[in-house]
């Protein structure tokens, strides 16, 4: 934009302030007439320069990393929800689209699509296993802050496309601030999610991405989730070059965390080396920070590995090792060491009732809200699936079909990993109580979910079922159309 334009979108702004037009006004004049973007508008709309914005944000929130000019140039030439940034073009992280709507006097909407309140904006574009989540999502939406009111309350659009057709999902201001409160929305649509491209931020902005994709996880494949985190790790790599001790100590523990979940993102999509890797780099990243928990929570993942590839011994020898360790471990890592310890000898056909019972005993203490975010997943359903895992593998699948089946009414419609895992063990119990058509109707709705995380683990998974199920009623319909929905994954 040249001088002479932004001269005349200067007069036009303090035109129409003169008249007394309510900003909202002012900043759809300008969309339209000079094709400005939402959050450039505003800004016109209010007088402010690039460097003002930066001032007032700065003595709002003032921070070890202060916002300066090119920060609001950056999220200005972002092109919006759906567009991938730039060198010169970066979306604003949740919440700074929260504090830019709050120096505005707008909603963040507002700064994303606009506030004209006649028309729906362009929808978005996502898969279509998105949309049924979202709805499932809008069935209960989170409480929300909501300023002002609006006269067409229905200006978001999701759409996807579904054979020849597309279907359009609209939903309220309203139900859109619920989302991005929630967090869902922003692991729905990366671009939405905290973005850390400057150098010199502290911890917790990287910790904002971070927490997305793991309370998101359901919402995106792994492979998306593994490009976005690695992205940020080079961030935290850059950003700790200009810090101080602290800082590289904490954003060097922060990266320890960041490897775990990736490491636990490549054994979804069956990429056992770098499942592997990473852990190895959760490891020394976490003894470099004094992480001991995430330290002790590797040598577990490194049980839980050898689970599955049925090394029994050496899952049982890591499993010890965890529980010996001299570190001060959390409760729940004591309670996952002796469930996979129970797994270990389950395979060998024992079932361990004192480490599962210990276990139960250790997970029905209520984790502490400022223990390790990793941790939190960890609960008494974890620990009634590794039980239910133990009664098939030591030959009791009878026990085990009635807490898995009491397991699957509890797991929310979206969460279709967990749905995934849980099927493809009702469906090995199911063979190993010699009842062949509901193991293959597990194991095909396995499938089915598995598809739709993207976990490519879940589907390997199943292998032994498929071969359970062909050496004992190969000819059963079920069956065989269990085995052809397997072979065409």
């Amino acid at each position: 934009m040249d001088a002479e334009a932004r001269r005349r979108i200067k007069d036009l702004s303090a035109r129409m302030r003169r008249d007394s037009s309510a900003t909202s006004q002012i900043a759809i004049t300008l969309m339209e007439q000079w094709h400005l973007n939402p959050r450039v508008a505003y800004r016109y709309a209010l007088g402010l320069s690039q460097a003002q914005v930066a001032d007032r944000y700065n003595q709002r929130w003032p921070g070890a990393a202060p916002k300066t000019y090119k920060q609001i140039s950056y999220w200005e030439r972002w092109r919006g929800p759906g567009t991938a940034g730039s060198a010169s073009a970066r979306a604003p992280s949740l919440e700074d689209l929260g504090r830019l709507s709050a120096l505005y006097g707008c909603l963040v909407d507002d700064l994303l699509y606009g506030p004209d309140r006649l028309s729906i904006p362009s929808a978005v574009t996502v898969p279509y296993e998105v949309i049924t989540d979202v709805l499932a999502a809008l069935r209960n939406p989170h409480e929300a802050s909501y300023p002002g009111h609006c006269d067409n309350d229905a200006v978001v659009a999701l759409r996807t496309p579904i054979g020849e057709g597309i279907i359009i999902v609209t939903m309220s201001r309203r139900s859109f601030n619920a989302l991005l409160a929630a967090g869902g929305l922003t692991a729905l649509l990366p671009d939405l999610t905290p973005a850390v491209a400057e150098t010199g931020l502290p911890a917790d902005s990287f910790r904002r991405v971070l927490t997305a994709h793991q309370a998101g996880h359901h919402l995106l494949t792994p492979s998306a989730h593994i490009d976005s985190l690695t992205d940020t790790l080079r961030d935290i790599a850059a950003s700790r070059d200009e810090a101080g001790m602290q800082l590289r100590r904490d954003l060097r523990g922060l990266q320890a965390e960041i490897a775990e979940h990736l490491s636990w993102l490549h054994r979804e999509i069956a990429d056992i080396n770098g499942c592997r890797h990473w852990a190895d780099k959760a490891t020394s990243w976490a003894l470099e920070a004094g992480d001991t928990s995430m330290a002790t929570y590797m040598m577990l993942r490194t049980a839980s590995l050898a689970l599955d590839h049925a090394d029994f011994p050496r899952a049982i020898e890591f499993a010890q090792a965890a529980q010996r360790t001299a570190w001060q471990t959390p409760p729940v890592l004591q309670a996952v060491a002796h469930l996979y310890q129970a797994r270990g000898h389950a395979g060998t056909g024992t079932i361990d009732a004192t480490s599962l019972d210990t276990a139960d005993e250790l997970l029905a203490t209520a984790p502490s809200p400022d223990g390790p975010a990793y941790l939190r997943f960890y609960g008494s359903k974890f620990g009634e699936l590794q039980r239910a895992t133990c009664y098939v593998a030591a030959g009791q699948p009878g026990l085990a079909v009635t807490i898995l089946q009491a397991q699957l009414t509890g797991l929310p419609v979206t969460h279709h990993r967990d749905r995934a895992a849980h099927l493809a063990r009702l469906g090995v119990a199911h063979a190993a109580g010699r009842t062949p058509d509901a193991a293959a109707i597990a194991g095909i709705a396995s499938l089915s979910e598995a598809r739709r995380s993207g976990s490519k683990h879940v589907v390997a998974e199943l292998g032994p079922l498929r071969d359970l199920l062909d050496r004992h009623w190969p000819t059963q319909p079920k069956v065989r159309e269990f085995h052809a929905a397997l072979a065409a994954s």
